[in-house]
């Protein structure tokens, strides 16, 4: 509970209460930037309010001085998605350290990293995640090669597509009808499946429609396929640890 706080303050202040105006003004100014201070203290009233214990002054501190340097370290970099998300994770990753420091000491920390290391069920489970989403992704990248060849030229002669957009959204509706499946949630499938007709409706009405949608076909039914097949495997591994 005490670590979900903190992460709704972080939240809080990172995104709610910093608008875009800040932004630029710590982008221009970087270390001179007022703003860069002001949100960094902010950071840390918000942790101590959200702790509501007197003596986690100390841990405030240090979220407001490392939130600081973390937001000085961004403001360096060139603004991408990476950077964004690696900002993110390192600002999480202090109030974890944090949560550990104030809830284990070092026999009990211990036991829960063995603990982790041991869980059978989440080994499986980020198996599950990688095998679909890299070595299924290039099999089925393989096995429907020779049909996408076959229509490549005409489509590329049609109309324009994004670069290696099929397959980011195989892997994502894998990951998807993996989740679905380990988590009991079956009905998503079907949902997924028909928000993915509709989408993919207005291609077949095209000369090369028939070919194309029958190779969208195959490469769908084969990365469902895979997924539901991983899926059931992990529940199954899932299910064997729990007894």
């Amino acid at each position: 509970m005490l670590l979900t706080k903190w992460i709704c303050a972080h939240l809080l202040g990172d995104f709610l209460l910093q608008n875009r105006k800040m932004v630029r003004h710590k982008q221009q100014f970087k270390a001179r930037s007022w703003m860069l201070y002001l949100h960094a203290f902010l950071h840390g009233v918000l942790f101590y309010l959200f702790t509501a214990a007197w003596g986690a002054w100390w841990m405030a501190i240090i979220v407001s001085v490392s939130h600081f340097f973390i937001d000085w370290w961004k403001l360096t970099k060139k603004e991408t998605t990476g950077i964004f998300i690696a900002d993110q994770m390192l600002h999480i990753l202090v109030l974890v350290i944090l949560w550990f420091c104030s809830q284990m000491d070092g026999s009990s920390f211990v036991a829960w990293i063995n603990s982790v290391l041991n869980n059978q069920s989440m080994w499986a489970i980020l198996m599950g995640y990688f095998l679909l989403m890299w070595p299924f992704s290039m099999i089925i990248g393989l096995v429907t090669q020779r049909w996408r060849l076959d229509i490549i030229s005409h489509l590329e002669s049609q109309r324009s597509s994004l670069a290696e957009a099929g397959k980011w959204i195989g892997i994502f509706e894998r990951l998807l009808v993996f989740t679905f499946i380990i988590t009991n949630q079956f009905a998503g499938i079907g949902f997924l499946i028909t928000a993915k007709s509709i989408l993919r409706f207005s291609e077949t009405k095209k000369e090369s429609g028939r070919k194309e949608a029958e190779y969208i076909l195959i490469g769908t039914l084969m990365s469902f396929a895979v997924a539901i097949i991983t899926g059931l495997l992990v529940s199954v591994i899932i299910k064997s640890t729990s007894l």
